[in-house]
């Protein structure tokens, strides 16, 4: 039984008032089609729509990417919330007040731990800019005054100071808060059994996620120190590295102003990059925390646009982190291009030097994502030499490759002709020779067939709960009185179907707060039974009725016999002579499968 912290009557209530075809809606396009409303997938990059609401039992399901689940579960994922922010957000929209969590004690020392991270870390970012508007934040703002960071700007990213080791801990320690959810905010650490502040002496940049919470810190030194100049959070509680894009909550603000996506999002490295864009009027500016991106970052930036600028420092390493991230972005489906800055010059360093109409014009010329990516290819290798010409040219065709659009093949195809001087139909050859030739391997590659080696009764199983779940005309509860489900999972879920009535049947949506459905395959698949159209299903369920039966009458059997090795006579005749009974009715479970081959 998943121990959600809420009891599913309640849960069941909340999804009541709040009707998933109304909630996905504000998130995505649907369009109704037969029973259900379809849609392009927001959890990953299609062009036809494969995502799927089921209004009556209000679930989704995605036939491309796999995901699955209740308006909860869809919230959660597409705003990047927890349960229970997921939970108190639904409630909000419908005027329901959320009761005290009850279940066990782990799930509310959880949700407790949480939200006491989230306020500590918050009292500690009114500290830093305290401290930034002190006395003791002098040599910090000397140094934002001479970087040319504005005080309107100190105040939109929230920026503040840790002027030592000592004074946050000590104030947040007066404020009541102890130190274990200091560390567990990441934000002192531990040396010789002595606390200290993790960012001391270093300019604050709050980490703020798209809701609008504080969830971490990147410090800076400001001055010439033998530590790193940029130091972040530690992984947490609260803090993911991984996930957490700066300034992304200024541009969700951005977008609710306008009520439409961004046109594009910018993509640099550094903070201050991204308050010198800013300051200047390119308010769509982002960064990760360094130059390893993730698709998780893609994921947040899909929020607020399908259109995607990468501009990294302009040196070496800028050029090597801007292919990096091209590789994570495009699977995604992200329209990706590149804006190179000229000098090896970072954003903030090239607009103090050129201007914001120098700058535009960059944002402007950038160049498609696969343009660049051969272009810099090809500053690789000597195009004069037929030996590193050849070279180039099959790395070249691998990127092409990897298009799943033939016009675009076409296009870079000729890109590469004038790159080379080789006819594009000796190219267009060479790139249809390796696709035929991976076809070769994958065809050679065995291929292993989980579902055909799956338990028979397990499939029989999920046929005869799938039918019941998503009341089919043939599924009648009442011929499942002596059917037994050995396993735990599937017995929890047929209980919950049982309880349904006519007038209010069971729902797939209220599986999810019953069962953990992520971390349950079975019953996954249950939910998301693909029946066939033709009309053997009758006789597939009085089949897979027969197959629990017999699994039923075999573990009785194998009881039995393992009863009788220690039997006295007098109990060996009656084992025996269960034995005998549960033969006869395996027999009649066997005529009765072959009337139904007949």
């Amino acid at each position: 039984m998943a121990d959600k912290g809420y009891s599913p009557e309640w849960l069941s209530e909340l999804k009541s008032r709040n009707d998933i075809v109304s909630v996905v809606s504000r998130y995505i396009k649907l369009d109704r089609k037969g029973k259900n409303h379809w849609g392009v997938c927001p959890f990953h990059y299609e062009k036809t729509p494969s995502f799927s609401v089921n209004e009556v039992d209000q679930y989704y399901h995605c036939f491309g990417c796999g995901a699955s689940g209740d308006v909860i579960s869809f919230v959660e994922k597409y705003e990047g919330l927890d349960f229970w922010e997921a939970v108190q957000m639904l409630a909000k929209n419908a005027g329901m007040e959320v009761p005290t969590l009850i279940g066990s004690d782990d799930i509310q020392k959880k949700k407790a731990e949480r939200d006491k991270a989230l306020h500590t870390l918050l009292d500690a970012a009114k500290f830093y800019r305290e401290m930034l508007n002190s006395p003791k934040g002098k040599l910090a703002m000397n140094y934002l005054a001479k970087r040319g960071v504005s005080v309107k700007s100190i105040a939109v990213f929230g920026l503040g100071y840790s002027p030592d080791f000592e004074s946050m801990q000590k104030h947040l320690l007066k404020q009541g808060y102890d130190l274990e959810i200091l560390k567990k905010a990441g934000l002192v650490d531990v040396s010789n059994g002595r606390t200290y502040d993790a960012f001391g002496g270093r300019l604050m940049f709050p980490l703020i996620n798209i809701h609008g919470d504080v969830v971490g810190f990147s410090g800076r030194l400001i001055e010439d120190k033998p530590f790193a100049k940029y130091k972040n959070s530690t992984q947490n509680i609260v803090f993911d590295k991984s996930r957490t894009v700066f300034a992304i909550n200024i541009l969700k603000k951005l977008k609710n102003e306008m009520r439409s996506d961004l046109p594009y999002v910018i993509l640099v490295e550094g903070q201050l990059d991204v308050v010198s864009m800013h300051q200047n009027g390119f308010r769509n500016t982002v960064a990760c925390l360094g130059t390893a991106v993730t698709p998780f970052h893609a994921q947040e930036i899909e929020r607020l646009s399908r259109n995607v600028i990468i501009m990294l420092d302009g040196d070496e390493a800028g050029k090597k982190a801007t292919l990096r991230t091209i590789d994570v972005l495009l699977p995604t489906g992200l329209s990706v291009k590149v804006a190179t800055l000229k000098d090896g010059l970072d954003p903030d360093e090239f607009i103090k030097k050129y201007g914001k109409e120098a700058m535009q014009k960059v944002l402007d010329n950038a160049v498609e994502a696969i343009d660049y990516k051969i272009s810099e290819l090809a500053t690789n290798y000597n195009l004069e030499s037929n030996e590193q010409k050849a070279k180039f040219i099959a790395e070249a065709l691998d990127i092409i490759r990897s298009l799943s659009n033939e016009t675009e093949k076409e296009i870079y195809l000729g890109m590469l002709r004038k790159l080379t001087n080789i006819p594009v139909d000796i190219l267009r050859q060479d790139l249809k020779k390796e696709v035929k030739k991976q076809e070769i391997v994958q065809t050679q590659t065995p291929v292993i067939d989980n579902k055909a080696n799956e338990d028979a009764y397990i499939l029989a199983d999920k046929f005869l709960l799938a039918s019941l779940l998503h009341r089919k005309e043939y599924a009648n509860i009442d011929d499942c009185e002596d059917v037994e489900f050995i396993d735990y999972d599937l017995s929890t879920l047929y209980n919950y179907i049982k309880k349904g009535t006519k007038e209010k049947p069971a729902l797939v949506s209220g599986v999810f707060d019953i069962l953990d459905v992520d971390t349950k395959p079975l019953i996954y698949d249950i939910i998301n039974f693909q029946f066939s159209s033709d009309e053997n299903n009758s006789r597939i369920w009085k089949d897979c009725l027969i197959k629990n039966r017999q699994r039923k009458l075999e573990i009785q059997k194998d009881w039995l016999e393992k009863e009788l090795k220690n039997a006295d006579l007098t109990r060996r005749a009656e084992l025996l002579r269960q034995m005998r009974e549960i033969d006869i009715k395996k027999l009649e479970l066997l005529k009765q499968k072959d009337k139904l081959s007949n």
